[in-house]
């Protein structure tokens, strides 16, 4: 009896060690493992928004900028106080949902006490607070661009669901710059599912402030003058036969020749940027996705047939190959007939012998015709090149996606259709027409780089990146005859196709007029250019500008860019418009 007592006592003695043992085991050294695994039963982690980098404009204003929204947000059933919520709501019933559904997206300020009153306490019936874009001083949206919530894509690449993200223009271009990075926050709730008490685990960091090179005040004189290019459009079409406009198509690029700098960029017809920032999306954003017009696409970047502003680069191109001299004197005759065609003149009547200076001035297609006609073949891969070094067919240094154009060749048409140059073709190609295509913002840097006598600018949207400056880019442009081009664009002004607009404006100016015909196309439909920049003249106080205006079948460019292009000089040299007529 005894020793199985003591067995007995052995038993429960080795049981109760086992115990301690295993409870000092759990309490001591698994401590820390078993109290987070504990901890994980009433705690979780959410992230925390990033504000997104403002966008300011070169003086400091505010283009673009986050705010903290709150939205009603109903999970289904019923709740207490329904007849105060609907009519706040402006509601008859609440809906029927099966999970979170935004009641309200962006609750006034004023409604915000009375809701926060009435939602305490109801767990199906909660204010949340999200961050959303805004846009205090908007620019042409085709230039801004937008943000929108991650789609699954972007999710995948590490963003958020609800972090808003830039799809198109600036906000696109900027993403690495402008996201932020989210924070990190513990939540402690209770069995069920109440919110008891939050802790910063980890503060976000705001994305970087980004200061662009635009001018708000300029930017908002070219967009006007674009929009008020209607009615010159118009008078065009009537005198043509045609039926009326309704909205403008086309672009302004205004550009400091000796920086780089984009002092304005417009694109037309336009958006505004904060549609897409706001829950839910409206419908006018299908509206505006599905317009035949394309107010999405910024035309300051896209490629058109350039016209009679090419010709500059075919004078640059004649003069440096030797072709022609600046004494060569051809005659701006009514037509000439090369190859059994005959090539017209935009005049009908006999202007005389020209030097290359006049023909700038005059637009003399006859002219060139005739200088190209000496080497039709030869000429052609040649005044591709020299087109290329002024800033043509390539990309300008836009921080923004830009197409880069065409400059045909022999080679490039041997490939693309398989078929040979033919010597005809060098004719249009020489006056801008043919299988030709350049940007506004390409010809802009081609008149800067002739503005300042072959030093090429890179253009650039962004001047600085939180503490980081953008350092202006100058390329060398090989040639000679810089004073030669300059004098032909002064010439256009003083006493050539410019002068009715600009001859007596108080900044002396430079400048080429250009109309490009659109195949299929009847007349009166032709693209619609102008570049022209100032001052023109040494000792000049005003600072330098270059502008260009292009109107997608706007009619001529004498008509409906050069009046376009004077309105901006004029904003940006602060001239009276009455002294600028």
């Amino acid at each position: 009896m005894t020793s199985r007592l003591y067995a007995l006592m052995l038993f429960f003695l080795l049981a109760f060690g086992l115990l301690a043992l295993r409870a000092w085991h759990l309490q001591v050294l698994e401590h820390e493992r078993y109290a987070l695994r504990s901890q994980g039963n009433y705690l979780k982690t959410e992230g925390i928004p990033a504000p997104r980098g403002r966008i300011l404009d070169r003086k400091g204003r505010v283009i673009a900028q986050d705010r903290l929204v709150v939205d009603l947000v109903y999970e289904g059933g019923e709740v207490a106080f329904k007849e105060r919520l609907l009519p706040l709501l402006g509601l008859k019933e609440l809906p029927k949902v099966h999970g979170p559904t935004v009641l309200k997206a962006g609750v006034p300020e004023h409604l915000l006490p009375t809701l926060a009153e009435i939602t305490a306490g109801q767990k199906n019936l909660k204010l949340v607070e999200r961050i959303e874009r805004s846009y205090p001083n908007p620019i042409s949206g085709p230039v801004l661009g937008y943000v929108l919530q991650a789609n699954a894509d972007q999710v995948k690449r590490g963003y958020s669901p609800d972090e808003q993200v830039g799809q198109a223009g600036l906000e696109a271009a900027l993403e690495p710059y402008l996201r932020g990075k989210r924070g990190v926050k513990a939540v402690e709730v209770n069995v069920r599912g109440e919110r008891l008490r939050e802790t910063i685990l980890e503060e976000p960091t705001p994305g970087q402030d980004v200061v662009l090179t635009l001018d708000l005040d300029l930017q908002r004189a070219a967009e006007k003058a674009l929009e008020e290019a209607l009615a010159d459009i118009n008078t065009g079409r009537r005198s043509k036969g045609l039926p009326p406009a309704t909205r403008v198509k086309g672009a302004i690029v205004a550009v400091n020749p000796q920086t780089g700098e984009v002092l304005a960029m417009a694109s037309a017809p336009s958006f505004d940027p904060s549609l897409f920032a706001k829950r839910p999306i409206p419908q006018e954003v299908q509206a505006l996705l599905k317009d035949k017009d394309l107010p999405l696409l910024n035309r300051a970047v896209q490629p058109y047939t350039p016209g009679s502003t090419f010709k500059l680069a075919t004078s640059y191109a004649l003069l440096e190959e030797g072709y022609v001299s600046p004494s060569t004197t051809f005659r701006c005759s009514p037509s000439i007939v090369f190859g059994g065609q005959v090539r017209r003149n935009w005049a009908t009547r006999d202007m005389g012998p020209m030097t290359v200076k006049e023909a700038i001035a005059w637009s003399c297609n006859t002219w060139y015709y005739q200088a190209v006609a000496q080497d039709p073949l030869g000429v052609v891969d040649r005044l591709a090149a020299r087109a290329r070094l002024l800033g043509l067919g390539e990309a300008t240094g836009l921080e923004i996606a830009e197409r880069t154009g065409l400059l045909p060749t022999r080679a490039w048409k041997r490939e693309a259709l398989k078929e040979p140059w033919y010597p005809g073709e060098t004719l249009s190609l020489a006056i801008g027409q043919g299988p030709l295509l350049a940007t506004p913002v390409q010809v802009a840097r081609m008149l800067a780089s002739i503005a300042n006598a072959g030093q090429k600018p890179t253009l650039h949207l962004v001047k600085r990146i939180g503490q980081r400056e953008v350092r202006p880019q100058l390329t060398p442009v090989p040639g000679r005859f810089w004073a030669v081009l300059q004098e032909g664009l002064r010439k256009t002004v003083k006493e050539g196709t410019a002068r009715h607009v600009l001859g007596d404006f108080p900044v002396p100016t430079g400048g080429k007029t250009g109309t490009a015909e659109t195949p299929g196309k009847r007349a009166g439909l032709e693209h619609a250019w102008y570049m022209g920049y100032g001052p023109a003249e040494p000792g000049s106080p005003y600072p330098p500008l270059v502008v260009v205006a292009f109107f997608e079948n706007g009619g001529e460019g004498s008509r409906v860019a050069l009046p376009a292009v004077r309105k901006v000089m004029a904003a940006y040299w602060q001239v009276e418009e009455a002294q600028a007529r």
